[in-house]
């Protein structure tokens, strides 16, 4: 009997830590929605896209804005519901808090960021992020959501292979179309790009982004290929490591080469002290995608544009007078004063486009543009300075600096298990990215796997407590699902509204009520956004046209009434919208662009219905908004155009001068800031400055192959005056002084430089 009872006793402890481990290893309900919300993080996120034009009678994106507001859509919607499920595993069910090192850092950071909004220059800018960029505070929450919820599931090497598999798998997918764009083929339409033909940008929307995210699953396929025992799979990651090698090359963006190099460089050095060895199937897949790459990098070198072309691409990296280099310090240099200006709390979050036209130094104009706007300063420890002052940098920086140098030892370990790689890799990519930072954007379609490789690396660090449940457990997660449930139904009223902001820009001009009627619902869904507010008086100023267009060509005299009636009616709503707009965004320069150009609208319109008071009236406004926005924005050359043609009709052409020869200076390709400063000069009978200045106007002109004939005509009337004419005065009227639709006229173009 002795006997028969040992194998119980010393069997039996085992058995309990076997069925112990067996139950660890079950995830309850809400813990598997967690994991499912993680895997659809990076699944979804990095392929997300509004533009569905592939689909079978799609014509038209679901949102104005196709990718980032859409990426970010996804990140709160599968935070929120992982974050609800957590509150009902802990309070209703029981179980672990895992905790690391650094949570109190990101609280404190987070405290930071919220006195930095209440300080902001905008808070709606600051809370939500500027349109089309997003990373405002409530990003920052959503990170550290992630960041939390990642922490308490990835307690294990297999589901932290498992998350990199399933990034690995969308990364392909998102290389894999970028380099089909590469090759001429592509399902959607994009319409006009702001960048090269053939240039990869995937599901991103922009090349430089696009870099910037391949970053990621380039340092994770490799990781999971190398770590891989079976030869199928490790031929599957290779095959995916190698699009994502081309993708990223073809990409042709120089912050995101330095960047995936880094990681790629990183990784390397783990897989040396970990003693990876390559295998017969490494060395075949190795060289296939190595002759591919090199055939891309051949057929680059004959590219008819720098860009595209890896030689000069990368020559261009030391070469700081190229245009490109030179508007890149420029921003910088607007950064720093603007950081100077407010050291401690900084503008606000994301608030960098309202920040640079009043820091921009002049010489961005001429290398630049004067329609061109940075919203980004493409350099992120500068970006996040100006933003949330330099504590705030110190903080962010500090943070990625702890997680780095705590999970160094783990990851940089000698001969350590083959899924240690995979930790590996995602330290690798998250240094390389940041690094790549440092030249590019931060996005939240790729800035969120920052936050979640910080869980991941810090993950064998974690400590367990272990929470009880209480009879007050249902009362406080029935709370915070509620709140989740909130915060979710106001996810997807954020992204309705800009479904009815791409229905107001896409509505064609006769129907003109509903697309006022489609900008009025995007601002009552989301009334934060100043590019909603603005659309509503835009639509308003097309309908101002429309009516004054058909009552100026009208010859019935009812008629002619009933019109310029109905145009006064819509330039009042116009005129409302956009001082409203004014109002709530002071620091946007278009407005006062638009605006001023409305009162010179408006007082056309008055001068048809022979009201001499109120043309008087219009341009009084116009030189009012045009002052302040010269205020706004010292080196715009748009609002100076605008406000010089206010005071030409006022007879103040002394002043109109003085902004229209600055407005060239600053902008010398101006065309037609160039002919407003010659009807100027003609109009104070300097007409051989008029002459050359109209033939600098159609020397720039002709060199983008058009033509314009009332100039050419006006030049030769002044040259015979010149030559010995009646030297006849007056304007030639072929300067925009007509009316005009304001979005064509004045809006000015955001984005990369």
């Amino acid at each position: 009997m002795a006997k028969s009872k040992r194998p119980n006793k010393t069997g039996a402890p085992a058995a309990r830590a076997a069925t112990a481990v067996a139950r660890d290893d079950r995830m309850t309900s809400a813990q598997l929605v967690i994991w499912v919300c993680l895997h659809l993080l990076v699944i979804v996120v990095p392929i997300a896209t509004s533009n569905l034009t592939w689909l079978p009678g799609q014509r038209f994106p679901l949102t104005f804005d196709q990718f980032d507001i859409v990426k970010v859509f996804f990140q709160r919607g599968f935070t929120l519901i992982a974050l609800g499920a957590w509150f009902w595993h802990i309070f209703v069910e029981g179980g672990k808090i895992r905790r690391t090192k650094i949570d109190w850092l990101i609280g404190v950071v987070l405290a930071w960021f919220v006195v930095t909004t209440v300080f902001s220059i905008h808070v709606p800018t600051a809370i939500f992020g500027k349109y089309r960029r997003f990373e405002g505070l409530l990003t920052f929450f959503t990170y550290a959501g992630m960041f939390f919820v990642g922490t308490q599931i990835l307690d294990r090497a297999s589901r932290i292979r498992s998350l990199a598999r399933s990034l690995f798998f969308s990364g392909s997918f998102v290389a894999i179309y970028g380099f089909a764009q590469f090759v001429g083929y592509d399902p959607v339409r994009w319409g006009n790009l702001p960048f090269e033909a053939n240039r990869s940008f995937s599901t991103y929307g922009n090349p430089d982004l696009l870099g910037g995210f391949l970053i990621f699953p380039l340092a994770i396929a490799l990781g999971l290929a190398l770590s891989e025992e079976d030869s199928v799979w490790r031929g599957i990651y290779w095959t995916g490591f190698g699009f994502t090698v081309i993708s990223w090359v073809t990409a042709f963006t120089r912050g995101a080469w330095i960047g995936g190099t880094i990681a790629l460089l990183v990784l390397a050095f783990c897989a040396f002290r970990q003693s990876v060895r390559f295998r017969e199937v490494d060395w075949t897949f190795t060289g296939l995608f190595g002759v591919a790459v090199t055939a891309v990098v051949i057929r680059s070198l004959s590219a008819t544009t720098s860009v595209m072309n890896v030689s000069k691409r990368v020559q261009s990296i030391f070469n700081f007078e190229d245009a490109s280099s030179r508007t890149r310090f420029e921003i910088w240099q607007a950064a720093w004063d603007a950081i100077k200006d407010r050291p401690i709390t900084g503008f606000g979050l994301d608030t960098f486009r309202l920040v640079f036209p009043r820091y921009k130094p002049i010489e961005y104009v001429a290398d630049a543009g004067y329609l061109s706007v940075a919203d980004n300063v493409h350099n992120y420890p500068l970006q996040l300075a100006a933003a949330v002052g330099i504590p705030g940098l110190l903080l962010l920086y500090g943070l990625f600096i702890t997680v780095a140098v705590l999970s160094a030892p783990i990851v940089f370990a000698k001969q350590a298990k083959p899924d240690r790689l995979v930790l590996a890799s995602f330290w690798a990519a998250a240094a390389g990215y940041l690094l790549a930072l440092s030249f590019g954007i931060s996005v939240t379609g790729s800035s969120f796997l920052l936050w979640l490789s910080m869980a991941v690396v810090l993950s064998p660090l974690a400590t367990t407590r272990e929470v009880k449940t209480h009879s007050w457990g249902v009362a406080v997660a029935g709370v915070g699902i509620v709140l989740v449930a909130a915060l979710s139904i106001g996810n997807v009223v954020y992204i309705v509204a800009d479904n009815h902001y791409l229905k107001s820009r896409l509505m064609p001009r006769e129907r003109g009520d509903e697309r006022i009627a489609e900008a009025e619902r995007a601002v009552a869904l989301n009334p934060w956004n100043d590019m909603y507010r603005a659309e509503i008086g835009l639509a308003n100023v097309d309908m101002v046209v429309a009516y004054y267009t058909a009552a100026g060509t009208s010859q019935d005299v009812a008629e002619r009434a009933s019109m310029a009636a109905q145009a006064l009616r819509y330039f009042a709503k116009a005129e409302a919208s956009l001082l409203d707009t004014i109002d709530f965004v002071p620091w946007e320069y278009d407005n006062y662009v638009f605006t001023t150009n409305l009162y010179t609208l408006g007082a056309e319109l008055h001068r048809l219905r022979d009201d001499p008071g109120s043309v008087d009236l219009m341009y009084d406004r116009a030189i009012v908004i045009g002052r302040k926005g010269v205020e706004a924005e010292p080196y715009g050359p748009a609002i100076r155009f605008q406000l010089a043609r206010a005071l030409i009709e006022k007879d103040q052409l002394d002043e109109a001068l003085e902004h229209m020869e600055f407005a060239v200076e600053m902008d010398p390709k101006y065309v037609d800031g160039l002919i407003l400063l010659g009807d100027i000069y003609r109009a104070l009978d300097r007409l051989q400055d008029a002459v050359d200045t109209y033939k600098r106007a159609e020397a720039r002109i002709a060199k983008t192959g058009g033509s314009r004939p009332s100039l050419s005509e006006s030049i030769r009337t002044l040259e015979q005056s010149l030559g010995g004419g009646d030297g006849a005065g007056g304007q030639t009227g072929t300067a925009d002084g007509s009316v005009e639709s304001s979005r064509s006229s004045a809006e000015t173009t955001s984005g990369e430089k």
